[in-house]
């Protein structure tokens, strides 16, 4: 088949892609539905993979839950055909409904593909209107100022199971949808419309609506957005330097750390990392109980041990200990270090995409 030319990328593009796939050593995967951003996404990754000579591979998830699913697959297969980009085809072979189980099935699916390719990183194409639809999606629900931060350009993969863990990308995330369309549209790339994207059922549907309505209340959020981020690349900065300077992992999966703990929220979040590692949970833990715990833990002469989101909890000479509550497979035990490294480099990495050092 005649390769088609991939789009000339803009450099802004290129430089996220840069900082963002300079962990990746081997192939970069990327997640294509077919959608418009999806598309766009892989379209600019050809460009990017022919200006830095790195291999792709793009990763397609047919769920089985719509008939359209498997002739979207065959689509963009054959869009990544004409780019010279390899793709696979990942199905899922119980599905089930629900968007919960989907999504997680979505995850679970991609990387391990991506851990058998080779691979430690996978491309999504979250947008900056995918950020203010977070942003007023979290408010609603409740969220604090970390949470109101929104999507963050490099995160650990929720996927379950064993092995190498898979950092997250999102080279887009300064990129409006209709950029990205418009792009599309110069370059003649028709793209899959998901019906469920205009159904109003989905709460996030009904705020890009509202945001499409309302173009100031968009761009009051993204502006808002903007300063809560600053204020938690610094937060997670000083995470990683904290999971990465004194948290020890034993030949058994037990983590050990020295009293105190950091103080005020980010003791919170460290003790979820914490017990998120020790315990192989990849959903968050119930803000509340976690509080709960982290409170006792500043006293603790009168702390029992507890457990937690699949952990165990303790104290014992100074150092607090967690480890599985249950006895895990050693495979999983095994990637505990892997699983730190990788929390330490999203933690760290997304401060230096924003705030290069100056040479």
């Amino acid at each position: 088949m005649r390769q088609l030319k991939p789009p000339a990328a803009p450099a802004d593009l290129i430089e996220s892609f840069d900082r963002l796939c300079s962990h990746a050593a081997g192939p970069v995967c990327i997640a294509v539905s077919g959608g418009g951003d999806s598309l766009a996404l892989l379209r600019i990754a050809a460009d990017w993979a022919n200006l830095r000579g790195r291999r792709l591979l793009a990763l397609t998830v047919d769920h089985g839950l719509r008939p359209e699913a498997a002739d979207e697959a065959r689509f963009v297969a054959d869009v990544a055909a004409g780019l010279g980009v390899p793709h696979r085809t990942l199905r899922w072979e119980s599905p089930e409904p629900g968007q919960a189980r989907a999504r997680q099935a979505r995850h679970d699916l991609l990387a391990a593909a991506a851990r058998e390719a080779g691979s430690v990183i996978l491309l999504t194409a979250h947008t900056e209107d995918d950020q203010a639809e977070t942003f007023l999606i979290r408010a609603r629900a409740g969220s604090g100022w970390y949470g109101l931060a929104g999507i963050q350009p490099l995160s650990l993969s929720p996927a379950g199971g064993t092995g190498v863990p898979v950092l997250i990308a999102r080279p887009l995330l300064r990129a409006s949808r209709a950029r990205l369309r418009d792009m599309l549209r110069a370059e003649g790339q028709d793209w899959v419309e998901d019906p469920s994207n205009k159904d109003p059922a989905y709460e996030r549907v009904r705020m890009r609506q509202l945001l499409a309505a309302e173009p100031a209340l968009r761009a009051r959020v993204l502006a808002l957005r903007e300063k809560l981020q600053l204020l938690r690349l610094v937060q997670d900065r000083a995470l990683g330097r904290w999971l990465s300077a004194d948290v020890e992992v034993r030949a058994d999966g037990t983590l050990r750390t020295p009293l105190p703990m950091p103080p005020g929220e980010q003791g919170e979040r460290a003790l979820g990392a914490l017990i998120a590692l020790a315990g192989g949970r990849t959903r968050p833990l119930r803000t509340d109980a976690l509080s709960r715990l982290t409170r006792r833990i500043s006293n603790p002469d009168t702390l029992r041990p507890a457990t937690l989101g699949g952990a165990a909890i303790h104290i014992k000479n100074g150092n607090l200990k967690v480890a599985a509550e249950h006895a895990l497979p050693a495979e999983q035990v095994n990637a505990i270090p892997a699983r730190l490294s990788a929390m330490v480099t999203a933690c760290s990495a997304a401060y230096e995409i924003k705030c290069p050092r100056r040479s």
